[in-house]
């Protein structure tokens, strides 16, 4: 299966879209925490994006980019390749751990991130995350600010993170891969997972999540903290 980090992002095409965690209009900001400790966490997918029912879903690439593009049916058949992240973040505004779905361009801004406050894991660190940019605006850019908060006991393990492969992503084999492009559509399965969770769970997970008090942007030399 098709997965990049810092080592091969660039063997990897495409950029990306907002996903489940999204800031709607200019200058909209949200406070958050990064669910990684430290940037060797961070890791992309190379998937296909296919119609399934008139509705846009992703697709795992069954192919590393050194093998052969006969090996994965999708590429062989010119269903272009892209490179997603999708960060895991729990948003203290709305109290939800979510995806926030980008392309392999701001692999290097979240890296940067996680390398610059690196001294203790950055999930334990709040940060500010501000959209420049009306709606639909495909010029869109977003900057990221360490807050005044100081980093706390907060673990990876206090978070329920859905996992992206099976779900967010098709995991697909090359059989079904080839069904699909002779019959536009997917061989049906005992149990598909769906692309989000049930609002039960999502309320379940929800009564099981801590709090966070929201931080504050630094007001002194912002520039500083500025990606």
């Amino acid at each position: 299966m098709a997965r990049f980090n810092a080592d091969t992002v660039d063997k990897y095409g495409g950029k990306g879209g907002a996903g489940f965690f999204s800031l709607q209009n200019d200058m909209d900001v949200a406070s958050v925490r990064f669910l990684y400790n430290t940037a060797d966490d961070i890791e992309g997918y190379a998937v296909h994006e296919v119609e399934i029912d008139g509705k846009k879903r992703y697709v795992n690439c069954i192919r590393e980019y050194n093998q052969p593009v006969d090996d994965c049916p999708f590429c062989k058949a010119k269903k272009f390749q892209v490179a997603k992240l999708f960060i895991p973040v729990y948003n203290i505004d709305e109290d939800k751990v979510q995806l926030w779905e980008r392309g392999k361009t701001f692999f290097s801004k979240i890296s940067g991130i996680c390398a610059r406050y690196n001294k203790a894991p950055i999930v334990s660190q709040i940060f500010e995350i501000e959209r420049h940019g009306k709606p639909k605006d495909t010029k869109t850019t977003y900057e990221i600010y360490r807050t005044e908060d100081p980093a706390d006991d907060t673990q990876i393990e206090d978070f329920d993170i859905p996992e992206v492969l099976g779900s967010v992503i098709l995991d697909k084999s090359a059989e079904d891969m080839e069904f699909y492009l002779s019959e536009g559509y997917f061989p049906p399965t005992d149990s598909e997972a769906p692309v989000r969770r049930t609002a039960r769970n999502e309320e379940s997970a929800e009564d099981e999540m801590p709090r966070r008090r929201p931080g504050r942007r630094t007001p002194a030399n912002d520039n500083d903290r500025r990606f």
